[in-house]
C-alpha cells in the first residue's frame, strides 16, 4: 500500500515573498500545491496520504488549518491532516484543541527552525502536553531551513531526545531525515522507538540519502522510515522513481548497494496505524 506521509497544500498567497522564491527554485515539477494539483498528483496516486498545514509567522507563511481540514475531510480514512500552531503564541494549546476537536484534524506539525523557538521552552512543553492529552502525533520540521529568519541553532534532532524522555507516550515523526544531521537522527531513532522519520525531500540529494539509509541500516532502524514526497517539491511519482533509482546513480561508484527490498518495504509496508493505532 502506497502511503505518502508528507505532502503540502497551499496557495501562492499563503506564502511570503521569500518562501515563494525558495519554492520556485526547488520545485522540480510544474505542479502547484493547490487542491486541484494535490488531487491529481497525490490523491489519485497514493492510496492514503498525510497533508500538512504550515503556520509560521516568522516566515510570513500562513496556511489556515481550516483550509487543510476542508480539503482532507471528503477523503475520510484515506487522508490525515496535520494542524500547525505557533507554540510561543498565547493560546496555542487551545488553538490546537480547536483544530483537532472541531475541525477534525489528526495531528500537529511544528518547527523550532521555522518558528524560531527553543524546543525545550516551557511554552513548547505545553503544546507537547496537549498532544498527549488529545492522543495525537507530532511531526517536526527538525532539520535545515533556508529562509533568512530560520533559526538553525534549534534544528538539531538530538534536541528531541529530551522531549521523548519527558513525553514517552508522544508519537513523533522527524521530517526529511533531520538533514543535515542524519547521523544524529539515526541515533535518535535507535534510542526512541516511538519516533519515526520520513524521507521527504531527500531523493534528489542522492549522496545524502544513500548515507542516511546506510546509517539507518547500520543502526537497525529502517522499520522507522516512512516514504514521503514533500509535494509539490516532488510528486509521489517523481519521488518514487528517484528513490528506486538510488543504486543506479553514477556517483555511487563501487560503494555497497542499499538493499532494494528495503526500499520496497519502506514504500509499501508503513501503514498509518504506526502513528494512528486507533485508526
Amino acid at each position: 500500500m502506497l502511503i505518502d506521509w508528507h505532502t503540502n497544500l497551499a496557495l501562492p498567497e499563503h506564502y511570503g515573498d521569500e518562501e515563494n522564491g525558495e519554492l520556485q527554485t526547488r520545485v522540480k515539477n510544474s505542479a502547484s500545491g493547490d487542491p486541484e494539483a494535490h488531487v491529481r498528483h497525490v490523491a489519485d496516486i497514493a492510496e492514503k496520504f498525510v497533508v500538512i498545514t504550515m503556520y509560521f509567522p516568522l516566515l510570513n507563511t500562513f496556511v489556515p488549518n481550516e483550509f487543510v481540514a476542508d480539503y482532507v475531510r471528503p477523503f475520510g480514512d484515506r487522508a490525515k491532516g496535520l494542524a500547525c500552531v505557533e507554540p510561543m503564541k498565547p493560546g496555542a494549546p487551545s488553538q490546537l484543541e480547536y483544530a483537532i476537536r472541531e475541525l477534525g484534524l489528526h495531528g500537529l506539525k511544528i518547527s523550532p527552525v521555522y518558528g524560531g523557538f527553543d524546543p525545550w521552552a516551557r511554552e513548547a512543553g505545553d503544546i507537547y502536553r496537549k498532544c498527549v492529552e488529545l492522543n495525537i502525533p507530532l511531526l517536526w520540521h527538525q532539520s535545515a531551513g533556508y529562509a533568512s529568519k530560520c533559526a538553525l541553532e534549534y534544528g538539531n534532532p538530538i534536541l528531541l531526545d529530551r522531549v521523548a524522555r519527558e513525553f514517552p507516550q508522544l508519537r513523533m515523526i522527524v521530517a526529511h531525515f533531520g538533514q543535515p544531521w542524519i547521523g544524529e537522527t539515526a541515533v535518535l531513532l535507535r534510542k526512541n522507538p516511538q519516533i519515526f522519520c520520513d524521507l521527504s525531500a531527500r531523493y534528489h540529494r542522492q549522496w545524502q540519502l544513500y548515507n542516511a539509509l546506510m546509517l539507518a541500516l547500520d543502526y537497525n532502524v529502517t522499520d522507522q522510515l516512512l516514504f514521503g514526497s514533500d509535494f509539490p517539491l516532488r510528486t509521489p511519482t517523481e519521488a518514487l522513481a528517484e528513490f528506486r533509482a538510488l543504486n543506479d546513480w553514477k556517483g555511487k561508484a563501487m560503494l555497497p548497494e542499499f538493499p532494494p527490498e528495503i526500499i520496497e518495504d519502506i514504500i509499501n509496508n508503513r501503514p498509518l496505524e504506526l502513528i494512528w493505532p486507533e485508526g
